[in-house]
């Protein structure tokens, strides 16, 4: 396989975007605070303003499909502006373990430029998620209980954060 790319989606994405970002919705609905219910209910302009409002950044295989994504979120309140927030990330199957979560994750911060804190939340049993955002530098700052439910089961949160002391 060649090597993997990543940029920043474009409202020319927002397709490739729905579709991977409903698949993630479907598939782990533990994972997202957003519903795949609800998700899919959206027109095509809602993934379009999506991309246009928020930074959000795509991973790409060798054939230019689209296999990962990851949401960055800038807040813009002036008492708020120094706090970026991580949403989404998701890689298909298929290219989990292949460094692609590592990239998407790096072009994220990047973008996140001189914000003092980027924050995150992740469900507490996905071990290899807390492992990358470990290896990225966030630390877990509480754990939220009972954070989502899904089908009546609750899933506890890590909220994790990032700041320039845990760099």
């Amino acid at each position: 396989m060649n090597a993997l790319t990543v940029r920043r989606l474009t409202e020319q994405d927002s397709e490739a975007f729905r579709r991977v970002r409903l698949e993630a919705l479907r598939l782990h609905p533990e994972a997202f605070g957003a519903s795949y219910e609800a998700w899919c209910q959206r027109p095509a302009s809602f993934f379009a303003e999506k991309l246009r409002s928020d930074r959000v950044f795509g991973g790409f295989d060798s054939e230019n499909t689209l296999q990962g994504i990851i949401g960055l979120r800038c807040e813009t309140a002036p008492k708020l502006c120094h706090i970026a927030t991580i949403w989404g990330m998701y890689v298909r199957a298929d290219l989990r373990g292949s460094g692609l979560a590592a990239l998407l994750m790096a072009a994220a911060l990047e973008a996140a430029g001189p914000v003092r804190t980027v924050k995150l939340a992740v469900v507490t049993t996905n071990q290899a998620a807390c492992a990358l955002y470990r290896a990225f530098g966030f630390i877990t700052w509480a754990t939220d209980t009972a954070a989502l439910c899904v089908e009546g089961v609750f899933h506890d949160e890590f909220l994790m954060k990032r700041e320039p002391h845990s760099r």
